[in-house]
């Protein structure tokens, strides 16, 4: 009689949830992408300088961070996941509708930030959701999947949107994004459920692992260096779906028609960067290779690369400019793989997810800083391609920072000897024992 060793790994319900956490993300891109592709004309339409449009674009951040920390931190685990993925799909559908037909910029802003609440918990929930459905070994799979969706929002979302906004005008691209989301909504809650793993997030195993204090926690230099390295990252990945498209057209000249089809191609390098990057990764540390020189180093160079792209971009043209453009935003979403494994490396067990969600939730408030800044350099310049060019050269330097604090602070191997050496079970359980 051959053992049972439990589910198989890919079935049909896991299979399932890896496309619908696939197609989770990829609409939560269509959502951000949509605003950039409009950019252009709803500032003529809304009379809107490029810092109110920045303002505007903003405050889709105001509340994503705290909403992200919020939902990981304390409605994970205590709702189905199943559940908080359908009401978040149906917070995005209904705050794209009333943009389809109002004419108020306050109403603008408001579903523009409600938008933000809702997409806000969406990358750490589908992680979650995915976890249930695969054992720890292979939880690298459902992250790819979700991550891997962000590649196709911009592949798919680039043209299918620049279609709809070049036949039909920008609103629609608002309502098809509304659409697409409610009918995501319907699908799961005919196939969505809970999977093999799920288990609560408060076990009693996990309340009795080793913790270290707080303040060594967060005030570890490795620690630090992730969070600004993560940061930075995130102000290119926040400004991107942002003001990318109205830099193709209005920095560098490009046709309205083309401005989808340039930005699926800018991104077609991401896909192949993060499984390449992630595969290379995961061979590096099964071979030898200290964490340092495997997350630390590669999150340096990563972040280095695209800072010196980004700034070569400003200074050539045509292809070759379309290509630094590609590797500049592209290639920091290689450092959504290698910190959270570098934080989950060295962090105990029963801190290591509230540092992950809290530290890459937080993120998002780079975004909010980098759609203003940028719409407030850009308004700096009478020539607008000048302020674009500004406004590249500002995020160029960002990556570069975030690089410099990679290369200095992380020592992932060095904090994760410190973290043991100084964990301890909790006083009330030490008392008990």
């Amino acid at each position: 009689m051959i053992p049972q060793t439990g589910p198989r790994l890919f079935n049909s319900g896991s299979v399932t949830v890896l496309v619908m956490m696939f197609l989770f993300q990829m609409i939560n891109f269509f959502d951000k992408l949509v605003f950039g592709l409009s950019a252009v004309s709803i500032m003529k339409e809304l009379k809107l300088t490029p810092a109110e449009f920045g303002d505007l674009g903003s405050s889709f951040f105001f509340l994503f961070s705290l909403s992200g920390v919020l939902v990981g931190l304390f409605v994970v685990g205590r709702v189905q996941t199943r559940w908080i993925l359908a009401a978040l799909a149906a917070i995005w559908s209904l705050s794209q509708l009333p943009i389809f037909v109002t004419e108020s910029v306050a109403v603008f802003f408001a579903c523009r930030i409600l938008l933000g609440l809702g997409e806000g918990p969406g990358l750490p929930t589908a992680i979650a959701h995915g976890y249930d459905w695969f054992p720890q070994e292979q939880r690298a799979i459902p992250s790819a999947a979700v991550v891997l969706g962000i590649s196709g929002g911009f592949l798919v979302g680039g043209p299918l949107l620049g279609y709809v906004i070049n036949t039909y005008g920008w609103r629609y691209g608002f309502l098809t994004c509304g659409g697409i989301g409610f009918a995501w909504m319907v699908l799961w809650l005919l196939v969505g459920r809970n999977g093999p793993y799920a288990v609560p997030v408060t076990t009693t195993a996990e309340m009795a692992s080793p913790r270290v204090p707080e303040a060594m926690l967060w005030l570890d230099p490795t620690v630090i260096g992730i969070m600004i390295m993560s940061f930075m990252s995130y102000y290119v990945v926040g400004m991107s779906a942002v003001w990318l498209p109205p830099y193709l057209q209005q920095g560098l000249g490009y046709a309205r028609a083309d401005v989808g089809w340039l930005v699926s191609a800018v991104f077609v390098l991401q896909g192949p960067l993060l499984l390449g990057g992630s595969y290379l990764s995961q061979w590096m540390l099964k071979n030898g290779y200290s964490n340092r020189a495997t997350l630390g180093h590669a999150s340096t160079l990563a972040l280095l690369v695209a800072g010196l792209a980004l700034a070569g971009a400003v200074y050539t043209s045509g292809t070759l400019q379309i290509a630094l453009i590609a590797v500049a935003f592209a290639t920091p979403s290689l450092t959504t793989i290698y910190g959270p494994v570098a934080l989950g490396n060295m962090a105990p067990a029963a801190q290591r997810g509230r540092l992950v969600v809290v530290i890459f939730s937080a993120n998002a408030l780079a975004g909010l800083i980098s759609v203003a800044a940028t719409g407030r350099v850009i308004n700096m310049f009478a020539d607008k391609p000048t302020g674009y060019s500004n406004a590249m050269l500002l995020a160029a330097l960002m990556l570069v920072i975030g690089a410099a604090a990679s290369f200095a602070l992380m020592f992932p191997d060095r904090t994760a000897k410190r973290f043991a050496a100084a964990a301890t079970l909790p006083k009330n359980l030490e008392v008990a024992s």
